[in-house]
């Protein structure tokens, strides 16, 4: 078993099938048969290279490879929940699922399967090699991994194995050997929860930034604004939840040197700028975790004020899974409204050490939006909450009453629908904050409205169970996401569109598909799936 740490990227990089150095030096790096594996990460996806230097000359169409995740991180095969990833049969730039069913099992997946993780196969130089050779670029989405990143909590790690291989006999490498026939020694890959350093816009002197926005971001009245170029791209956005305060590392490193050993925070509070402004700095009194990175291990440590209101000041120089983390407020039991914050710096004796003044302004809303799926109305009356409505023609169909109302004015959006079938969706009505923006960032939705507006219909597309929904998402962020606070309430109504007969259609082609390397798909026709087992290799090792 192989363990490394994954670094933080900014952007992620662009998805072409070569590994080069501009994008790829600096990557986590692990040795793999005929190769080298480098991982890089941000928020929200995980960016795989496979570099296969020992493969050289000429490009192997029937190159493959399977990158086997356990999903739960419990050493265990566990049907339908860990997943085989690979190239698509007869599409080396497609990138599918297969989940496990058993050791060297999986169950076929559809054709008409979308994920949104990708792929892209290459062959040229790379950071590793300047011959040209077989190279993979894999771009995985963090939640088809199970993941979500916590800045808050101990780094996330994928548990992987590894098949390259090709079917033309020749060369399989593996790693750990048979990953398909047990999960208990995984490759493990540490993702990187937060850079270094600010994700976007100008830092802060002393607190560079809320968690990945630059308080060079956040106007005076404690609003946010990110430019539309970054991953996470909130627009005139509150703040919420669990806020990180990023320090300036160059600012804490001189602060450091100067015999800085400890500090205190200060906060005031008012229902707005000025009223803020006007009221008394009182410390602030918080406790957070955080976790030193040893080598491979994330040491948990807590952190607090001690009896005088001090906080120790963390050596510059130290690894921690959230680097620079110099104040974590849970904002929970807080009232809403415009906060203030200010630090002072001390050394061990309690003398004030000089650093560059500035008060970070945060506006506070942890409200989330009321939503009310009021009535689903046919013929202009409301129908009960699972009914069956028989429609007179095939133009009839339903009016939805509906509330989307953020109390605080920092509504983001909202978004009526209708849910049937197989994952279909159809939307109704929707609207957003960019329609209405304006220079006090209020915005609240709608109490009480109909739609689609009388006397017009919403027409179903056919006989079916529906389930309407209304979603709204408050204007808020945590520094890491946005928006981070939704709200839904739904009800349900079977409509029944008249003089339609429903008759299945002949299957033409046959409906699943098979990792490349394992058995073929069902038969044509088969409607019950049944795992398919992985092919015995009959390949040679690669020669170097």
């Amino acid at each position: 078993m192989t363990t490394i740490r994954s670094t933080w990227t900014r952007p992620a990089p662009t998805l072409t099938g070569l590994l080069p150095s501009t994008a790829w030096s600096g990557s986590a790096t692990m040795p793999i048969p005929h190769g080298t594996l480098m991982a890089q990460n941000d928020a929200t996806t995980l960016s795989i290279g496979i570099d296969i230097t020992d493969e050289t000359g000429a490009a192997n169409p029937d190159d493959y490879f399977w990158f086997i995740v356990d999903i739960n991180d419990n050493g265990v095969i566990d049907s339908k929940r860990d997943i085989l990833f690979g190239e698509w049969p007869g599409n080396p730039n497609r990138l599918g699922l297969w989940y496990m069913a058993a050791p060297n099992e999986t169950w076929p997946a559809p054709n008409t399967q979308v994920i949104a993780s990708k792929v892209m196969q290459g062959f040229g130089a790379s950071t590793n090699s300047a011959t040209a050779h077989r190279q993979w670029q894999i771009t995985f989405t963090l939640n088809e991994l199970g993941i979500t990143l916590d800045p808050t909590a101990p780094a996330p790690v994928v548990r992987f194995g590894l098949r390259i291989a090709t079917l033309s006999a020749a060369f399989l490498g593996e790693t750990p050997p048979t990953p398909l026939a047990s999960f208990t020694n995984f490759n493990e890959i540490i993702l990187s929860t937060a850079p270094t350093l600010p994700a976007t816009g100008p830092s802060g002197p002393v607190i560079a930034s809320i968690g990945l926005i630059g308080t060079g971001l956040i106007g005076a009245d404690g609003y946010c604004n990110v430019p539309a170029t970054y991953i996470i791209k909130p627009v005139e956005a509150a703040f919420s939840g669990t806020l990180n305060f990023i320090s300036n590392v160059g600012a804490v490193t001189s602060l450091w040197a100067a015999g800085a050993t400890k500090y205190k925070v200060f906060r005031r509070f008012g229902l707005t700028p000025a009223a803020a402004a006007a009221a008394p700095w009182l410390p602030i009194l918080q406790a957070w975790t955080n976790f030193e990175v040893v080598g491979t291990t994330d040491v948990w440590q807590s952190f607090g004020p001690d009896s005088a209101g001090f906080y120790p000041l963390v050596n510059p120089g130290l690894s921690y899974t959230t680097q620079d983390l110099i104040f974590q407020w849970s904002t929970g039991a807080e009232s809403d409204g415009v906060h203030q914050f200010e630090f002072a710096f001390f050394n061990a004796s309690g003398t004030s050490i000089a650093s560059t003044p500035q008060i970070v302004t945060l506006k506070l809303d942890n409200q989330a939006p009321i939503v009310d799926l009021t009535n689903v109305l046919h013929a202009g009356a409301p129908v009960a909450s699972c009914a069956i409505v028989n429609l007179t023609s095939i133009t009839d169909g339903v009016q939805i009453q509906y509330e989307a109302f953020q109390p605080e004015g920092d509504l983001e959006s909202f978004a009526l629908t209708a849910l049937y079938g197989h994952g279909q969706y159809s939307p109704i009505y929707s609207d957003a904050y960019a329609a209405h923006a304006s220079p006090t960032h209020i915005w609240q939705g709608v109490s009480t409205d109909t739609q689609p507006v009388p006397p017009a219909l919403w027409v179903p597309p056919g006989t079916c169970a529906y389930l309407f929904q209304i979603q709204a998402w408050s204007r808020t962020t945590d520094g890491y996401s946005y928006p981070v606070i939704q709200s839904t309430d739904f009800q349900t109504v079977t409509l029944i569109k008249p003089g339609i007969i429903l008759k299945p259609l002949p299957i033409l082609a046959p409906i699943h598909a098979t990792p490349t390397g394992f058995g073929p798909p069902p038969v044509l026709g088969t409607t019950t799936l049944a795992p398919v087992s992985v092919l015995p290799p009959a390949v040679e090792p690669l020669k170097s």
